[in-house]
């Protein structure tokens, strides 16, 4: 085994970690390497030992390469049946009770959280009632078991925390640390719960906690050379930053990250970050430049939010150079029609705040009274999040008094993006 690149034997030895039961898979010397890694504590390429791959090592590694090809049928076939016949299947019938099954559930929970929280939430949960029914021998041992359980429930608070929730999410959260010491065996899934944390800690404006838990996730994501995660945790930085209103910090961490290792998706949020504070932070010309070199990254993503997300910054800063702002009211009157289309309505919502500023610099009254009701009305449709709401509300009434100003505007968009977890861009 000595031919084989160090970087191929560090991902084999992880996946026969899982592959092992309790007692085979307790190797507490590479877990203490792992982690004193992740901390700086080690050089960067810790030294494993021999891997012995015998005819029993092959079959298991087998057998789990099944279960992940068979999650997301087995997950499918979970969300057909109510919440109280999925406890019942979970609970009495085995081929639902495996570790990947879990972690396909918290995969799309992921996916989920902001455009669907209460989803995520149910995907969370069943994650983790799945993972109370796993035979610890077949996922590493019950440490291992235990950071699933925990990053289950910590996904779970994430979902609160996105609806707007901020008590039940830090109760979930402390929940997860609680089970989280009874772990100890996955430094990723530890890394995915400081990350989570952090933005929870951001809501809260603790800003100094939630950097140094980012500080701590994106040690551990380099140690595991994560590229995608430790990119994920820059950006959220800069979030923190931006939310703190510290744009200069924001935009010098977006900055650093330009020539990072990740993939075109998180490329693109980076750029697509940093001309948004950009042209948030009083230089729009910058952001135009930007926006024009990043048009070919916005091309290769063609989902309907991304393209919606292309037009309202393209209206945003014709808005912002005030060169014409007739321009710039079609685009984001076609962002906000179109993310209200596909559901986005939160999106959709801003996407109209921005264009009610348009029409207030215009001094188009009626117009900024138009679209005040139309929003107030997609967020009680939608039972949008009672912040949002009440933010929307009044600017409502401040047109209604032909009162609303630039300033009140400013304002209601930045609460509404922090209860909407916009300023995430994302990165969570």
């Amino acid at each position: 085994m000595d031919h084989l690149p160090e970087k191929r034997m560090r991902g084999l030895q992880r996946v026969l970690a899982k592959a092992f039961g309790e007692s085979e898979a307790e190797d507490v010397g590479l877990r203490n390497r792992i982690l004193d890694q992740a901390l700086g504590k080690v050089g960067p390429q810790p030294q494993y030992g021999p891997l012995d791959l015998n005819e029993e090592t092959l079959s298991r590694i087998s057998r789990i390469a099944e279960e992940k090809a068979s999650s997301a049928d087995l997950l499918a076939e979970l969300l057909a049946l109510s919440a109280a016949e999925r406890e019942m299947v979970v609970a009495v019938e085995p081929r639902f009770q495996v570790y990947s099954l879990a972690s396909h559930a918290l995969q799309q929970c992921g996916k989920a959280v902001f455009h669907d929280p209460v989803a995520a939430r149910e995907l969370a949960r069943l994650a983790h009632a799945i993972s109370e029914q796993v035979d610890p021998r077949t996922c590493g041992g019950a440490a291992a078991l235990a950071d699933l359980q925990a990053y289950s429930l910590a996904m779970e608070g994430n979902a609160f925390r996105v609806s707007g929730d901020l008590d039940a999410a830090l109760r979930l959260f402390e929940e997860a640390r609680r089970v989280q010491e009874k772990g100890g065996a996955d430094p990723d899934l530890a890394a995915r719960i400081d990350h989570l944390e952090a933005s929870l800690r951001r809501e809260f404006r603790q800003y100094d906690v939630a950097l140094r838990l980012l500080d701590r996730a994106r040690k551990t994501f380099t140690a595991l050379q994560d590229h995608d995660q430790k990119m994920r945790t820059i950006i959220n930085r800069s979030n923190v930053f931006l939310v703190k209103g510290d744009l200069d910090e924001a935009i010098a961490t977006l900055r650093g990250a330009l020539g990072s290792t990740g993939s075109p998706e998180l490329a693109w949020t980076v750029r697509h970050n940093l001309v948004e504070i950009l042209n948030q932070s009083g230089r729009p010309r910058e952001a135009a430049q930007l926006f024009e070199e990043t048009r070919p990254l916005y091309s290769q993503h063609t989902d309907p939010l991304t393209t919606c997300r292309r037009i309202w910054m393209e209206g945003l800063i014709a808005r912002e150079l005030g060169e014409n702002l007739d321009h710039a009211a079609d685009l984001l009157l076609q962002a906000a029609t179109r993310l209200a289309e596909h559901g986005y309505s939160l999106d959709a919502a801003l996407a109209g705040l921005d264009l009610v500023t348009v029409y207030a610099k215009q001094g188009q009254t009626a117009e900024v009274l138009r679209v005040a009701s139309d929003i107030v009305q997609l967020f009680q449709a939608c039972k949008a999040h009672p912040e949002a709401l009440v933010a929307f509300i009044l600017v409502h009434q401040a047109a209604e008094k032909q009162a609303v100003n630039l300033s009140l505007l400013s304002q209601v968009a930045s609460r509404v993006k922090r209860a909407s977890g916009t300023y995430e861009m994302a990165a969570s």
